[in-house]
C-alpha cells in the first residue's frame, strides 16, 4: 500500500502546485518561468496599458524599485506607491509657488525649464530674442496671474522723449511699432527698403533722422520729399515740365503746381530718377 499512497500523495501536491500557477500567474506577467531575474524582455504586464501612470520620457528606462518600495516580498509585490504626482517622487523647488502643474513647463524627457520656452511660443508674448534669456520670475511676480505684456510694464524707465525719433509720442505709444525684441536700438525700421529705399540706392545717407521725412511728430504714414535739404518743388516742376507740358506716367500727368509727397512716390517707388 505504501507505493499506492506515495503515488496519490504525489499527484495531490502535483495538483497543488498547478492550482498555484494557475492561480498566481500574474507572476509570469513580468518574470520569466526558469529564473526570477531577469525579468522577461516581453512581459505580459503592460504599464502603460494596465495602469493610470503611462511611462515617456525618462521614466521607460526606470527600473520598478524606485517608484515600488517594500520591507517584504509581499510589500513590495503589492505596487503601491506614495502617489502617482511628479512631487511624489521629484522635489518641488518651487515650493508649490506654481502649483502642481509640474507639466506646464517642465516634461517627461527633462526638467529642464527649456520645455517652458517652447510652450511659452503658444502664448500671446513667445519669447524672441533678449526675452528669451529672463528667469521667469522677473515677469510672473505672482502664481496664478498673468503679467501685462506691453512694453511699458517693465521698460517704461527706458523711454527717452528727449529723442528726436520719440517726437509726438509719448510712454504709452505700442514700442514694438519701431522697435525689435533683441535689443533697444534694433530699429525694425530697418525693414524700411521694403516700402522705399533709405538704407540702399539713391538715398542712402541722405538722411539724419526719422524726422528728416517724417515731419508730423509721431505720425510715420506721412511723409515729405521737400524740405531739409531734400528735393525742391521748383526743381522739381523745371525737372518735369517744359513750359506748359508736363511728363506724364502711369496714367498721371505730374501737376505744375500743387505737387505733393504722394505724386513723388506715384512715379519714383523706389527712389529712382
Amino acid at each position: 500500500m505504501r507505493p499506492i499512497k506515495a503515488i496519490v500523495i504525489s499527484l495531490l501536491l502535483f495538483s497543488m502546485g498547478s492550482a498555484q500557477v494557475l492561480t498566481e500567474r500574474a507572476c509570469l506577467d513580468c518574470h520569466q518561468s526558469g529564473t526570477w531575474f531577469p525579468l522577461s524582455q516581453k512581459p505580459l504586464f503592460k504599464h502603460n496599458s494596465d495602469t493610470d501612470f503611462k511611462l515617456a520620457g525618462n521614466h521607460e528606462d526606470l527600473t520598478c524599485e524606485p517608484c515600488h518600495s517594500g520591507e517584504s516580498i509581499e510589500a513590495f509585490h503589492s505596487f503601491s506607491t506614495s502617489g502617482n504626482t511628479c512631487v511624489s517622487c521629484h522635489q518641488d523647488v518651487h515650493q508649490n509657488y506654481w502649483g502642481p502643474q509640474c507639466e506646464d513647463c517642465h516634461s517627461a524627457e527633462t526638467w529642464n525649464a527649456e520645455q517652458s520656452y517652447r510652450r511659452h511660443e503658444q502664448t500671446l508674448f513667445p519669447l524672441q530674442g533678449a526675452h528669451h534669456r529672463l528667469e521667469c520670475y522677473l515677469c510672473h511676480t505672482a502664481p496664478g496671474q498673468l503679467p501685462e505684456i506691453d512694453c511699458q510694464t517693465c521698460h517704461g524707465q527706458d523711454f527717452r522723449p528727449e529723442l528726436t525719433a520719440h517726437a509726438g509720442i509719448n510712454a504709452t505709444t505700442d514700442c514694438s511699432n519701431c522697435h525689435g525684441p533683441t535689443r533697444w536700438n534694433q530699429i525694425l525700421a530697418i525693414n524700411h527698403d521694403g516700402f522705399f529705399p533709405i538704407y540702399s540706392g539713391n538715398h542712402r545717407g541722405e538722411w539724419s533722422s526719422c524726422g528728416t521725412c517724417h515731419t508730423s511728430s509721431g505720425n510715420f504714414q506721412s511723409f515729405t520729399c521737400f524740405g531739409s535739404g531734400c528735393h525742391s518743388t521748383s526743381k522739381m516742376n523745371s525737372k518735369h515740365c517744359e513750359g506748359s507740358s508736363c511728363e506724364r506716367r502711369n496714367g498721371r500727368t505730374y501737376p505744375r503746381s500743387g505737387v505733393t509727397p504722394e505724386d513723388c512716390y506715384f512715379c519714383h517707388p523706389a527712389g529712382r530718377e
